[in-house]
C-alpha cells in the first residue's frame, strides 16, 4: 500500500498548495466583494485541513512501508477520504458553487468525521503494534 497512499500524497499536496495558492490570489475575482471575507476564511480551513492531513497520509505511508497493518490502510482511507469530502466540499459546494444548504452540504461534516475516524484509527494502528 505505501505506492498507493505516496502517490496519493503527491496528487492531495500538489492539488492542496495550488488551491491555497488559488485562493490566496484569485478568490477575490471569482467571489463577490460582499462574500469575500466569509470565502477567504473558509479557503483557510480547507487549505489548513487538507494540507496538515495530507501531511498526516504521509505519515502512514511510511509507516505502512515499515509494518504494513489494516489499521494503518483504515486510517490512509480515512484521511483520503476525509480530505476529498471535507477539505473538497468546502471547496466545492461552499465556495465554488454556493451551496449552502439542502442534504449535499453533508458531505461536509462527513468528511470530518472521516477524518477524526482517521486517527483514531492511526491510534489503534500504534496500540496493537508490537
Amino acid at each position: 500500500m505505501f505506492r498507493t497512499w505516496i502517490t496519493l500524497v503527491s496528487l492531495f499536496g500538489a492539488v492542496g498548495v495550488a488551491l491555497a495558492a488559488w485562493s490566496s490570489h484569485g478568490l477575490a475575482s471569482f467571489i463577490p466583494a460582499e462574500q469575500l471575507a466569509v470565502a477567504a476564511e473558509r479557503a483557510r480551513a480547507a487549505s489548513l485541513h487538507h494540507l496538515l492531513h495530507t501531511l498526516a497520509l504521509f505519515g502512514v505511508a511510511l509507516w505502512s512501508r515499515q509494518a504494513p497493518s489494516g489499521w494503518l490502510n483504515l486510517a490512509g482511507g480515512l484521511f483520503s477520504l476525509g480530505i476529498l469530502c471535507f477539505a473538497g466540499g468546502i471547496y466545492v459546494l461552499r465556495i465554488f458553487a454556493g451551496i449552502h444548504t439542502g442534504p449535499l452540504i453533508n458531505v461536509v461534516p462527513f468528511g470530518g468525521f472521516c477524518l477524526i475516524g482517521g486517527w483514531l484509527a492511526l491510534g489503534v494502528a500504534g496500540w496493537k503494534q508490537r
